[in-house]
């Protein structure tokens, strides 16, 4: 059987007990390379992409791994930090989607069987949501509600990008009231958009340089989408994010959980509830 041989990179000396012998194969190592002779069709295997038992091919994912610095932490404070909540609103509840969607033509019984799932991820951030708001309100952190409301039902006075797809919520509607759990009380600011990003659709920028606040914590709906562009822009701005994992959620779970993993570390820091009441 011919042999060939194998060569990959190592940081540092491999204890001689985690080398094992593969039949009649050669082992040899030293500080920085590991060279291993494996016979060939073990070679033939790994050029073909296969995986090779005790082999894993180097992805990408490894690569900016090693290369990343995460983000470090932040302090969380009362004269530094506000407490965004963000479209928390009935237009997210599975009452209006249900009539939405029924409406497009969908079968009911199935919309809200799909619908189960989702209102149990809706419940739970919305739960959370109120834990942190009780807390941050307790400790006396600014709190800051963003809702969509467009002045009026005209669509000259709705976003462009939410215009295009006929998403206009003007301020009246019962859509656009905010969910009972966490209603804004008198004290605390309200910011209405007709688009996706808080930064982008209001002065919430100006209002919290004035108010010498750098750094938020956001909660709300949806994940993938308004909670993202908010989050995004404020990181790209200059303020510490804190996004709360399970104070959110998304237009699916698969979705909810790939903005975290793709923005943790990297653009914002996130936590849990029960985290962040330990630390507010």
């Amino acid at each position: 059987m011919g042999l060939t041989s194998l060569r990959a990179l190592s940081d540092r000396r491999i204890p001689q007990k985690s080398v094992r012998r593969l039949g009649k194969s050669k082992l040899s190592f030293n500080l920085y390379t590991l060279d291993v002779q494996l016979p060939s069709s073990y070679g033939e295997r790994a050029k073909n992409g296969m995986e090779v038992e005790g082999v894993r091919k180097l992805t990408m994912d490894d690569v900016f791994k090693a290369l990343a610095k995460p983000l470090p932490d932040f302090e969380i404070r009362p004269s530094k930090t506000a407490l965004l909540l963000i479209d928390f609103q009935k237009l997210v509840s599975p009452g209006p989607l249900l009539q939405e969607a029924v409406d497009a033509g969908l079968a009911e019984k199935e919309v809200k069987e799909a619908l189960r799932e989702y209102d149990r991820r809706i419940k739970k951030a919305v739960k959370n949501a109120r834990r942190i708001l009780d807390g941050c309100r307790k400790k006396g952190y600014d709190i800051i509600h963003i809702k969509l409301g467009a002045q009026t039902g005209d669509p000259r006075h709705t976003a462009k990008i939410n215009r295009k797809a006929n998403f206009i919520v003007p301020m009246e509607a019962e859509k656009g009231k905010f969910m009972d759990e966490v209603e804004p009380i008198q004290g605390e600011l309200v910011f209405s958009k007709t688009n996706g990003g808080a930064f982008t659709g209001t002065n919430l920028d100006f209002v919290l340089r004035n108010m010498d606040i750098d750094s938020i914590i956001v909660t709300g709906f949806l994940t993938d989408q308004c909670v993202l562009a908010t989050a995004l822009s404020g990181g790209d701005i200059g303020y510490d994010v804190l996004l709360v994992e399970d104070a959110c959620t998304g237009t699916t779970k698969e979705n909810h959980d790939a903005v975290i993993r793709i923005a943790k570390d990297v653009f914002l820091k996130t936590k849990s509830t029960s985290e962040l009441m330990r630390i507010i």
